[in-house]
């Protein structure tokens, strides 16, 4: 120990365990000053580590763990980053994906509808034409035959009548007057008599069918001289045998060198079956990839959030469980267990807990041992 003279401020080391009694004097060798010093306390037992009591318990540590408890701890980290986003951005690509399959079924659908449209027009035309052209042959062969004797020619009503690979049916009809070359469209030869003599939009009717609007005379342009009169086809409505409205096609094609022309008309379901067929088939494909999708999503999300959840919460049990011991040996309870082995990093962190719990039960049996 050091000990420092009051008259001359010299310092003077002395060996404290020499000393005799509680307190020893001695001359400054310097000045004979008398000093006097008092032997140093020794420490012959070492405190007790501090119990963990309730009051301790609630102290302002336990506040602070209680208050970080309330934040979002790692658990909802990582369920956040790694369940919840990924969830967000499925919801987006999922309907994404089914829209994009929607619109290649829309896609599909409407090439085969026109596809269908344009083969039932040409087809249309193709009998409407071929008809027009065996009764000009035939007029032309019978010059005799007045206008009002067309209706009861039976080879000519056989010609008119003829039976297509499809089932349309055709009509003779006049396309003017050729006194007074007003356009007149009437039906001379129809398979419904009641028709002969009525005119052509007689078959139409007005009314609204799916998104479309058709008018009296459908969606079809018929002009009546002969200088203007043209091939055209088209769709128009008409109710059938049952009052019930239906949608059908419909193709005009003139008779050369005749005031005449020919009408061929069929059931739009005729040419649209195979394409009813397909899109029902492809929606039903659809429908089906819809599901595929969706479940196979909904089940990836469901097995990654059980998987996630049991390891989040493995993870959260052990992290805690280092941190009560960190805590525990904070208040000098240095026998507490750690008791977590694993060749990660948590078994990394907790060796290090054990061998600072160790480090510090060994330098205090140092201080034990040094104060006796």
């Amino acid at each position: 120990m050091i000990a420092i003279c009051e008259k001359c401020r010299k310092k003077i080391e002395i060996d404290a365990e020499k000393i005799e009694g509680e307190v020893a004097r001695f001359k400054c060798p310097s000045c004979n000053h008398v000093i006097t010093v008092s032997k140093p306390k020794v420490k012959t037992s070492t405190p007790s580590p501090p119990k963990i009591n309730e009051a301790e318990a609630s102290g302002p540590e336990s506040e602070g763990l209680a208050t970080r408890g309330r934040r979002l701890g790692l658990r909802g980290k990582i369920f956040l980053i790694l369940f919840i986003i990924p969830i967000c951005m499925l919801a987006l690509a999922v309907p994404f994906t089914i829209g994009y399959i929607n619109r290649a079924n829309d896609s599909i659908v409407n090439e085969a509808v026109q596809s269908a449209v344009e083969k039932a027009k040409n087809d249309m035309n193709q009998l409407a034409n071929t008809i027009a052209n065996q009764v000009e042959a035939y007029l032309s062969n019978h010059p005799e035959l007045e206008r009002g004797d067309l209706q009861n020619d039976a080879a000519l009503r056989k010609i008119v009548f003829q039976r297509s690979s499809f089932s349309g049916e055709a009509s003779l009809y006049l396309r003017y007057d050729p006194e007074t070359q007003e356009a007149s469209s009437t039906f001379l030869i129809h398979p419904n008599k009641d028709l002969e003599g009525q005119p052509l939009n007689s078959l139409m009717v007005k009314g609204v069918l799916g998104k479309n609007k058709y008018d009296e005379f459908g969606k079809i342009t018929v002009v009546g001289l002969q200088g203007e009169h043209r091939v055209a086809s088209d769709f128009y409505l008409a109710k059938d045998e049952n009052g019930i409205i239906k949608e059908r096609i419909l193709a005009c094609s003139p008779v050369p060198q005749t005031p005449y022309g020919i009408v061929a008309t069929a059931n739009t379901d005729d040419f649209m079956l195979p394409v009813n067929l397909l899109a029902n088939r492809v929606k039903s494909l659809v429908f089906g990839t819809r599901n595929i999708v969706v479940g196979v999503f909904g089940g990836t999300l469901l097995l990654i959030g059980i998987i996630m959840l049991l390891y989040i919460q493995r993870l959260t049990k052990r992290i805690k469980s280092l941190t009560e011991i960190a805590y525990r040996i904070s208040l000098g309870e240095l026998k507490a267990d750690v008791g977590i082995k694993s060749k990660d990093e948590i078994g990394d962190l907790a060796d290090a807990i054990y061998r600072m719990q160790d480090s510090i039960r060994l330098s205090i049996e140092r201080l034990r041992r040094r104060g006796t």
